[in-house]
């Protein structure tokens, strides 16, 4: 009998379960749960961290605040996509600028999509949140002038070079937006990255004919020794192209 009291003392001493799973995700369904509950400027840091059952060091061990729960790795996310864009080849023969910022728009893509139910309860969440909807924009806005300042560097040459930079910029966050919104309006499901692949596909076709306007098709035909150094071809090739 005794032995019963001091087992039932002791589990009184270290009180209810806390909620399985590891803390950050805790973390991050706690604070869903209230954000819905109460509204999120109404949600405090600690009102979070005693839902998720855990200390207030912990919250800020994972998140620095409560808007970085909302939009989780968002600055690392930039840093990836600048590193992405920085490290692209520039040279005859390489990656055309829209293929390497479609690329880059992929990995942007995949980070929204990767948990398909917390996707959703952001998406519910921020249409009710104005102060979240204005944050998400900003964000948006962010990814939207490393593509644009990529793309002047790499057509600065053209004749319209940065009006180029700047509608393409524009135009393939704007197809980022509508597939992942269409994508989030249905509650998910089906093949969203295939969606944006073919909205992409689309848009690399229109610049390709808005370049060239009006002028039809050319046909390249290229003579030359066999003894021709083959770069040096690549690149005659190339300059009759463009």
């Amino acid at each position: 009998m005794v032995r019963d009291v001091a087992k039932t003392t002791s589990a009184a001493a270290v009180g209810p379960a806390r909620p399985r799973g590891d803390a950050r995700s805790r973390i991050t369904a706690a604070a869903l749960d209230l954000f819905e509950e109460d509204g999120y400027g109404a949600t405090t840091v600690d009102a979070v961290a005693t839902r998720a059952g855990v200390a207030r060091r912990t919250f800020f061990h994972h998140f620095r605040s409560k808007d970085d729960v909302v939009f989780p790795g968002h600055e690392a996310l930039v840093a990836r996509i600048s590193d992405h864009l920085a490290g692209q080849p520039d040279g005859p023969g390489d990656e055309q600028p829209i293929d390497a910022v479609c690329e880059a728009l992929r990995i942007v893509f995949s980070t929204y999509i990767e948990d398909q139910e917390l996707a959703l309860r952001r998406y519910r969440l921020l249409r009710r949140e104005p102060e979240l909807r204005a944050r998400e924009i900003a964000w948006v806005h962010r990814y939207q002038l490393l593509f644009t300042r990529y793309l002047d560097e790499r057509y600065r040459d053209d004749p319209h070079g940065g009006l180029a930079a700047e509608a393409l910029g524009a135009g393939l966050v704007a197809i980022h937006n509508h597939v992942l919104r269409s994508w989030l309006r249905r509650g998910g499901g089906g093949d969203p990255m295939g969606e944006l692949d073919e909205a992409l596909a689309w848009m690399r076709h229109s610049f390709g004919l808005a370049q060239r306007g009006d002028r039809p098709p050319r046909l390249v035909v290229a003579v030359f020794d066999d003894s021709a150094d083959p770069q040096d071809v690549v690149r005659r090739v190339e300059r009759a192209i463009r």
